[in-house]
């Protein structure tokens, strides 16, 4: 304590200050971070696409509408963690320690006969080999009380020492989604659960339903975004009638390591994910930005080409595609709006809607705004 009391005199006397050291400021210093703090690397324990995710000591969110493939995405994650590596990753995920991982899936949502469904029919055949039944700790707690589910959760991550907690869904710890200040409890809670357990904890949300509005749903999603290391957004691809669906895997935030490309799989004979592309769905490679994305797989009516210019080989008019999804209208709901435009301009992605919608508000060629009753909708600015 006095070298502590001498550690902090001297720093306040550099200041040019002078004030009592209390116990505060004591704690405070504790916690202070300096050029030559030893402080551990992050430990990942996934790769996405040849880049490293789901860090140790942090939280990890898993997101989408519901029959998006949020589900597929944790059996397969959960496999992962026990596949033996020379099987090699599960479309484009992998583990990257050579040893397997302890999981730790609490459910919350389904009866535990579909629990265990997940867990023998996906899990155990993504495996393909020896299921480690002693590093896999499965829990359905749907008939437990809200209030105490986190704690059995804490609890069995405290006894079990999982490398991943993942939690489906986290909505079901509250009773309220929209309580804010209950929200801040419980995910401070769980980041601080996973600094002292060292470990990953994947919380499963779900989206708004509104087209114009996607974020996570409620105050808690609001908090989980602020608060995560990561998001990921699960969608099924629009498709047509005779095709096959294609899921797809999107990084929507992170702090560290951008995931240009998404995962993408479709569903074989067996119910098993297999590695697809975006033109396994009638639409194009990577649209995540315009420089990586293929012009071809859009409708041609609306792009303007450059081919003489290689750093922007293309555009979108968005004058033209807009002007005619409004069709002489003056305002349009967003959510028609939106659907009109992705099926007009052959777009499969809503998240690449959304990011040709911020890009055309820029330019102000459309405005997103409330009409008189507050509902969203969009106008198609004059030139």
């Amino acid at each position: 304590m006095t070298e502590n009391k001498t550690k902090v005199s001297e720093e306040l006397s550099k200041a040019g200050e002078t004030s009592l050291i209390t116990p505060l400021l004591l704690k405070l210093d504790k916690l202070r971070i300096v050029s030559t703090s030893d402080i551990q690397d992050e430990d990942f324990l996934f790769n996405i696409n040849g880049k490293p995710c789901l860090p140790r000591k942090d939280l990890t969110v898993i997101t989408g509408q519901p029959k998006t493939g949020k589900t597929m995405l944790i059996s397969i994650l959960m496999a992962c963690c026990a596949r033996d590596r020379e099987q090699g990753g599960l479309v484009g995920i992998e583990r990257i320690r050579q040893e397997p991982l302890k999981v730790m899936w609490v459910d919350t949502e389904q009866n535990p006969q579909s629990t265990q469904y997940i867990l023998r029919k996906r899990v155990m055949q993504l495996i393909d080999g020896e299921f480690p039944e002693d590093r896999f700790f499965v829990f359905n707690v749907r008939s437990v009380d809200v209030g105490e589910r986190y704690d059995l959760i804490a609890e069995g991550v405290d006894a079990y020492r999982p490398d991943i907690l993942i939690v489906d869904n986290v909505r079901d710890l509250v009773s309220d989604i929209n309580n804010g200040e209950k929200a801040q409890e419980l995910i401070e809670s769980f980041m601080k659960l996973s600094q002292t357990c060292e470990c990953n904890i994947v919380t499963v949300i779900h989206q708004n339903r509104s087209a114009e509005n996607r974020g996570l749903r409620g105050w808690l999603g609001t908090e989980l975004m602020n608060k995560a290391f990561e998001v990921y957004a699960c969608q099924k691809l629009r498709q047509k009638n005779a095709e096959r669906p294609t899921f797809c895997i999107e990084q929507s935030m992170t702090r560290k390591f951008d995931i240009d490309s998404p995962v993408c799989y479709q569903m074989d004979d067996n119910g098993l994910p297999t590695a697809a592309s975006l033109d396994d769905s009638r639409g194009g490679r990577g649209f995540a930005s315009y420089g990586k994305a293929s012009a071809d797989t859009f409708n041609q009516n609306y792009i303007i080409r450059y081919p003489e210019n290689p750093d922007c080989p293309w555009e979108w008019d968005f004058r033209k595609l807009f002007g005619r999804v409004m069709g002489g209208r003056s305002v349009m709901s967003y959510g028609d709006f939106e659907e009109t435009a992705m099926r007009e301009a052959h777009i499969l992605r809503q998240t690449y809607f959304e990011k040709i919608f911020s890009e055309a508000e820029a330019q102000r060629v459309i405005k997103k705004t409330n009409d008189r009753c507050g509902r969203v909708v969009v106008m198609l600015l004059p030139e």
